[in-house]
């Protein structure tokens, strides 16, 4: 079990579709760390994609995935250095660490390393 822990991808995942502008839109600072800058998704090493949607309590019907490995090598395809960092926040909150504001090159490329799956646990208030 330790090595199918080992071998799982470190999953990314957001609520919703994860489209430039939709990111556009959800970069911001963070409230409680002053100088942070990105946005939020719920990260944890050795979760899965399911985990991870659990934690994050979203209630869109789709969820957007990605890993870590190919959100850093998005941003850096169009020059940019990409941190996932932990802060506080429900679940497995991290912040995607991105330039205040958040370039529309580096929009483009982020959404680009998501996809879109159905939400495998939406929330229901």
């Amino acid at each position: 079990m330790e090595a199918d822990r080992q071998s799982e991808p470190t999953w990314i995942v957001r609520g919703g579709i994860t489209t430039p502008d939709q990111l556009a839109n959800g970069t911001r600072a963070h409230v409680a760390v002053p100088g942070l800058f990105g946005f939020s998704v719920q990260h944890d090493p050795g979760r899965t994609r399911e985990d991870l949607a659990a934690a994050g309590r979203f209630p869109n019907a789709q969820i957007s995935v990605t890993t870590a490995e190919q959100l850093i090598a998005a941003g850096r395809a169009v020059g940019y250095d990409v941190r996932i960092v932990r802060r506080p926040g429900r679940g497995f909150h991290h912040t995607v660490e991105t330039p205040d504001p958040l370039p529309g090159d580096l929009a483009e490329a982020l959404s680009g390393a998501f996809h879109q799956v159905p939400n495998p646990v939406r929330f229901r208030p």
